[in-house]
């Protein structure tokens, strides 16, 4: 083969694979370049969670947080995720079937059980429960922000006042050629929740408070179909791969889920009550939020 017909030959291959890398990206100039509308994004979003009212799922969960007493703490293990909607919350930690930590809430209060080097409850009420929770006791998110921070709840709808504002995205580990945000103000935060520009896709969420401090923030992925056995039509869409940091309690969420499904089955109401969480777990002490004066960690 000749200098020329090299040349030519070389030339085709650097086409095809620059053709294949804008193949890959699937995004025109006018999408990276224009933000959707939030009635676009939220009809979406609407299709993958806004049917999802109960939720069950396998899960294998990595916990680094720092305990009542100011000690860090790993924790690995696997468990359950489960949901009833619109409050109730519970995540399962456990080896060889045997439950060591729960946290889990219900409408009115929320609760963190131990069963490590001594069987302990401790409960407090929703609400005012993030700032105890945090600063006296070391839980690293409460059970329902796990909602929000894997964009589980359905989102307002298009005009109404709780309705959220499509912006450019700000955060510094996303590349805002390929990602946008849409801000919720809420009444005791501000939720960012960012998507992929091409299919609208949540890849994180940052909670943030009033006064522009950061609660949480996540990344997610690897979406896969839930499982309905109640409405078989319906195709909603949950992140398998989910991993939450808390900074200001030095702690960090990994979780990873699977056979993920809604069903009248479960959850069982059991897993949201206490008081028989309590009975059954022989938990031999019942902490309040409220009692508990935490030393600051040196």
């Amino acid at each position: 083969m000749g200098n020329t017909q090299r040349l030519g030959a070389l030339l085709c291959v650097v086409v095809m694979l620059l053709g294949c890398q804008s193949v890959r990206s699937g995004l025109t100039e006018e999408q990276q370049t224009t933000l959707p509308t939030y009635d676009k994004v939220q009809a979406r979003a609407d299709e993958r969670v806004g049917a999802i009212d109960r939720f069950w799922a396998t899960a294998v969960v990595g916990l680094r947080y720092v305990d009542v007493d100011g000690k860090k703490r790993r924790q690995q293990g696997e468990g359950h995720f489960q949901v009833v909607k619109p409050a109730n919350v519970a995540l399962t930690i456990g080896k060889l079937g045997e439950i060591y930590l729960l946290l889990g809430c219900d409408d009115d209060q929320f609760w963190w059980i131990e069963r490590l080097d001594e069987k302990v409850a401790y409960v407090g009420d929703q609400n005012g429960a993030r700032d105890l929770a945090l600063r006296r006791m070391g839980v690293p998110v409460l059970p329902t922000d796990l909602l929000m921070l894997a964009d589980l709840n359905a989102w307002p709808a298009p005009g109404s006042e709780s309705a959220g504002t499509v912006i450019e995205c700000e955060r510094e580990d996303f590349d805002p050629s390929q990602i946008f945000a849409v801000r919720f103000v809420e009444p005791d935060r501000i939720r960012v929740v960012y998507l992929t520009r091409l299919a609208f896709e949540p890849v994180g969420v940052d909670l943030i408070s009033p006064r522009g401090e950061l609660i949480a923030r996540s990344d997610l992925s690897n979406f896969e179909r839930v499982l309905n056995h109640i409405d078989p039509l319906q195709h909603q869409r949950v992140p398998t791969r989910i991993t939450v940091e808390v900074p200001s309690a030095q702690s960090r969420i990994e979780l990873t889920l699977s056979r993920a499904e809604i069903s009248s089955r479960r959850p069982k109401p059991v897993v949201f009550d206490f008081s028989e969480l309590v009975r059954r777990f022989r938990i031999d002490t019942i902490v309040r939020l409220e009692d508990i004066q935490r030393e600051p960690a040196p």
